[in-house]
């Protein structure tokens, strides 16, 4: 929570949502740094530096005595790999977890095999010492259902008050799409946006958020590095669509929720996507879904082509996204942590 990114923008719409229904709340975290993003004032935190590997089992210690001191009635936590102290905890006072993504496909990609190995090996005494689970995705729901906890769905959400809807663009102005990632995400299929630049040479591709790959890119391929939101709005203000996750497969998953594509929803674009979206209907004309695959996208130029088209001086309808704002959101998810008070 040093930065501005989609898990903090997240973490403070959600504890403004809780705050406002009357509850107290404090952010915990075992974290590379005690600097705190700006952003999340007036939210209260308390963040200890987990330091080194062996500093880490100390320290798991000292966070885990500070959230049995503020006492809390229940625990919301983002589900992560082990650390000491935790189970414990959980056990001792009722936590839910937040399943955001399958442990078992998308650590092997992301871990070293240190880490990895100590995942697999401990796992099992963190997820089955909380009381429930709120997966971000049916498909998830289904993998763990052999824990046999309480659970439920709750998609990713938005605060669409905070979004200004894009102007409608005008037929002469340039064509533009918009992707906004992250390094370190091969499932975000960021070598699919020069597939998509080839096949469209007319539009402009905007990329935030990643830095250029060495080789070679398309000349209608343009990459904005790291961006606040101040910074890359008027990008997302002056797109004609935007472009989601475009390789899912590669964690083994069909079904996902991505913040990035909530927030491209705000501002009224429409989106270009291979994934199942937990929270979009499958017959919303907003959400061209694209196969879920390695195979060249060349087949699909033409009705790539021809959606973009239908939505040039065109914006998504605030209201056919109503229910991903987080006042629906927040609620569901304060009943369910409810039953566990």
């Amino acid at each position: 929570v040093a930065t501005e990114n989609g898990i903090s923008k997240k973490i403070r719409a959600q504890a403004i949502r809780w705050t406002e229904a009357g509850h107290a709340v404090c952010y915990f975290s075992l974290a590379p740094t005690t600097r705190v993003w700006p952003g999340l004032a007036p939210l209260e935190t308390d963040l200890v530096a987990r330091g080194n590997p062996l500093s880490r089992l100390s320290r798991s210690f000292v966070l885990t005595a500070r959230v049995r001191a503020w006492q809390p009635d229940v625990i919301y936590f983002r589900y992560a790999y082990h650390s000491p102290g935790f189970p414990a905890l959980f056990r001792r006072i009722p936590t839910v977890a937040e399943i955001n993504s399958d442990d078992l496909a998308e650590y092997p990609i992301t871990l070293s095999r240190a880490k990895l190995a100590y995942h697999r090996l401990t796992r099992r005494r963190v997820l089955s010492s909380v009381a429930g689970f709120v997966h971000v995705t049916h498909e998830l729901a289904v993998r763990f259902q052999p824990f046999g906890k309480p659970a439920q769905v709750i998609g990713n959400g938005i605060d669409l008050d905070a979004f200004a809807p894009a102007p409608v663009t005008v037929s002469s102005a340039p064509l533009r799409l918009i992707f906004i990632g992250s390094s370190g995400t091969p499932w975000h299929g960021l070598e699919r946006l020069a597939e998509l630049a080839c096949l469209l040479p007319e539009f402009h591709f905007d990329v935030v958020g990643c830095p250029a790959p060495p080789e070679p890119q398309p000349p209608n391929l343009q990459f904005h590095g790291a961006l606040t939101r101040v910074a890359y709005e008027p990008l997302l203000q002056q797109a004609t669509a935007a472009i989601g996750t475009m390789a899912l497969f590669r964690k083994h998953m069909e079904e996902a929720c991505p913040l990035k594509v909530r927030e491209y929803l705000a501002a009224g674009l429409p989106v270009l996507a291979g994934y199942r979206d937990t929270d979009i209907p499958e017959t919303a004309d907003y959400f061209l879904r694209l196969p879920n695959d390695a195979a060249p996208l060349a087949p699909h130029r033409e009705r790539i082509a021809a959606w973009l088209a239908s939505w040039q001086g065109r914006r998504v309808p605030r209201a056919a996204i109503a229910h991903l704002d987080y006042e629906v959101k927040e609620k569901q998810r304060l009943e369910f942590l409810a039953r566990f008070v």
